[in-house]
Parts: structure tokens; sequence; C-alpha cells
């Protein structure tokens, strides 16, 4: 599933990637930072992820953003002073943890939260499962193009076994 994603972005142009791990999305981060046709940037933090994608977006590439949902609340004065301001388009793919697929207990706020701001901000936001990443990628990135703003996938469970 891994490769395919990777395959997938790199057919799109997708090669200028940074992040925040979360334990969901390690093993894309790591297919990322493996495999020779990507750039992976990692970030201390998630405000930094929106640093790098914009500067990549304004240079004329395109960046896939990697983090938590509770790392984009955050972020949000960096987001919405530079990213929307700005409009960037990249694509940010967010673990949405807290949701029914979640067993950590302590997740549940996030997940509310983020569909709470999400919703305020009137942000484009796709949900996703990861077999469907290779086909919601692509159109997110086709989408945050034409809109003029980055874009949000969000996958609510860990990669399948």
């Amino acid at each position: 599933m891994i490769d395919q994603i990777l395959d997938t972005l790199d057919e799109h142009n997708i090669h200028q990637t940074t992040g925040v791990p979360d334990g969901w999305i390690v093993p894309l981060i790591k297919g990322l930072s493996d495999d020779d046709r990507f750039d992976y940037i990692a970030a201390a933090r998630e405000e930094e992820c929106f640093g790098i994608a914009s500067g990549i977006a304004m240079s004329g590439k395109r960046a896939l953003v990697l983090m938590q949902n509770s790392g984009f609340l955050n972020s949000i004065g960096a987001f919405t002073t530079l990213c929307q301001k700005y409009q960037t388009p990249f694509v940010c793919l967010i673990a949405h943890r807290g949701g029914i697929n979640d067993s950590n207990s302590y997740d549940p706020n996030k997940y509310r939260s983020f569909e709470a701001t999400t919703g305020a901000m009137n942000l484009f936001v796709h949900p996703s499962s990861w077999e469907d990443l290779h086909v919601n990628i692509p159109k997110a990135m086709a989408r945050s193009e034409g809109a003029g703003e980055p874009a949000f996938v969000t996958i609510s469970e860990g990669m399948p076994k």
C-alpha cells in the first residue's frame, strides 16, 4: 500500500514533503524518507511544516504535509497568517485521532476540536481510507491548486496490516 501511494505521489510530481510523526503516519513517513524520489524534511513542530510547505508552493512545486489533528490545532496561527493569507496550495494529510477507530481513550477531544475548528474556518477537508489515498491525495492537490488554498485529507485509522 505504501509503495502504491509513493508511486502516485511521484506520478503527480509531489516530491517535496514535510511532517511531524504520528503513529498512524510513521509508515508513510518512513517510505518517503527511504525513497530517493522524495525530499522529506522532518519538522519539530507543525507550524514549521506550514512554513516549509508554503515556501515549496511559492517556488512552484507541490508539497505534502503530514501531521496529527492536534498538531494542526497547535499551529492555527501559522496556518492563518501564512497559508491562508498567501493562498499557498498544498495537501495536508492529517491523522484524525479520536474517532471511532482510535483505541486511545485520550484522543476524542482532538477529534471534536479538529472537526469544529476546520468547519468554523470553512476549510476543505476530505476523509479518506488508506486504500484510497492514492486517489484522494492527487484529487486534493488539484482542488488545492484550483482554489489557491491548502486542502486537507484525513485518515481516521492506522494503516491496515
